[in-house]
């Protein structure tokens, strides 16, 4: 008896196989190095990191996040003046909490909401009823996944310092 395929296995067998193709395609488009592919027991992909220009802080080092956060936060560098924007243009009073969640998510998107709770003092359902306020009023959203993805500020759009 023979294995009958209908169109729809064929297509998710082709789907399933052009997954490397991407992955290289994507990469070589972005300029990044080209992942290593092993089979040794498991198949394996291995991704390599990228060095980024140190902007003279730390320790030398940069890294695609101070890269990526230096670059979205525009031309402020001054959570104060970015903050009194934030206040001026606000649909609601923000409360201290609010603010320095904001605070955070300005020095790091990719902070958790467990980090804010611990350096804020408040509980992580606290921190949580902040958040939807500040999502509910068009001032903070989550980009990309909960999990994996980070917090951006979405107003003011556009701060002149």
């Amino acid at each position: 008896m023979k294995n009958k395929f209908t169109p729809q296995d064929i297509k998710s067998i082709v789907q399933v196989g052009s997954g490397i193709g991407r992955i290289k395609e994507v990469l070589k488009d972005a300029k990044l190095p080209a992942p290593a592919f092993s089979t040794d027991g498991m198949f394996t992909v291995v991704f390599h990191r990228i060095e980024v220009e140190s902007s003279g802080k730390g320790s030398g080092k940069g890294s695609w996040k101070s890269s990526w956060k230096s670059s979205w936060k525009g031309s402020v560098d001054n959570w104060a003046a970015y903050k009194e924007k934030i206040i001026e243009v606000s649909p609601i009073k923000l409360g201290k909490s609010a603010l320095k969640i904001l605070e955070m998510v300005y020095e790091n998107q990719t902070v958790t909401m467990l980090e804010m709770a611990k350096k804020i003092g408040i509980t992580e359902l606290g921190i949580a009823k902040n958040i939807k306020t500040l999502r509910d009023n068009n001032i903070l959203e989550r980009r990309d996944s909960e999990r994996s993805g980070y917090w951006k500020i979405i107003i003011p759009e556009d701060i002149d310092e």
